[in-house]
């Protein structure tokens, strides 16, 4: 977000998308670049539906036109500058269409009401995981996993002790501009993506940015490695297992693990001797 008189709420997230970690929605059957607003000639289509410049190869979901020619289609060329779209795939009854790009229909999803060959699309509603719908919303189309080095708020950049796996959402903005790597100390990118003025530390050219508001909703995961005697035969049954430092525990069941500077709250404790 550009900064504003709101710019103390944001957090900025700095790292590096995990790539062989995906989000795999199985409730949806095809993947599409984007969906048709309104009616469209099948062997004459403009390079651009739905805002989205279309190339020779994308899928496109045909939902405007009549049940028979509604469906899933492949780009391909045309004549002069326009596109042809060739039938790729027909959606069976219930199953759902996801399309990515799009300024009206970009990252929504779309059911299939009736029986092959026959199709019509009606866009599904957030299932609900509450009132807000907010788990819905965070594993949108875009939502990826990245592994977090370090974060800004408030105009400073904190490293993490350790680096952290958080739910993002795009490929993020780069931090530095890829700026050329010959330079010794360079600050990041400019303080309304990167949050921060100046830095006495350098990042990598690869390292990206993403922009959240502290109040909305996230995943983290930290990981552990080791031998599975350190990392659980000791973390559960006790012995000397992993220390924890600066953890907050509430409502848990803690046995005869080693706890530093930690917060616990309601927790019932063995082996510690109290």
């Amino acid at each position: 977000m550009a900064e504003s008189l709101l710019s103390f709420s944001e957090v900025l997230l700095f790292g590096r998308l995990l790539n062989d970690l995906q989000i795999v929605r199985s409730d949806i059957k095809k993947t599409v670049r984007v969906a048709t607003v309104e009616k469209v000639n099948l062997n004459n289509v403009d390079t651009e539906l739905d805002g989205v410049e279309l190339a020779e190869g994308d899928l496109v979901l045909v939902r405007r036109n009549n049940a028979n020619e509604n469906g899933v289609y492949k780009v391909t060329a045309g004549a002069g500058s326009a596109f042809k779209l060739a039938v790729e795939k027909k959606i069976s009854a219930d199953d759902r269409v996801a399309v990515l790009d799009g300024i009206e229909h970009g990252d929504t999803v779309w059911t299939q009401t009736k029986d092959i060959p026959k199709q019509n699309y009606k866009q599904a509603g957030l299932r609900g995981r509450g009132r807000n719908n907010l788990l819905d919303a965070q594993l949108s189309l875009h939502a990826k996993f990245a592994r977090i080095y370090g974060f800004a708020y408030e105009g400073t950049y904190h490293e993490l002790p350790e680096p952290a796996l958080f739910l993002v959402h795009g490929e993020g903005k780069s931090a530095t501009d890829n700026m050329p790597a010959n330079q010794g100390a360079r600050a990041p990118q400019n303080p309304s993506i990167t949050g921060v003025a100046s830095a006495e530390y350098q990042i990598a050219n690869d390292i990206r940015v993403w922009d959240y508001d502290k109040a909305d909703y996230s995943i983290r995961m930290d990981v552990m490695t080791g031998m599975l005697e350190q990392v659980l035969l000791d973390v559960y049954f006790g012995g000397g297992g992993p220390s924890v430092s600066g953890a907050k525990v509430s409502g848990a069941k803690v046995s005869g693990a080693k706890v530093s500077g930690a917060k616990v709250s309601g927790a019932k404790a063995r082996g510690s001797g109290d």
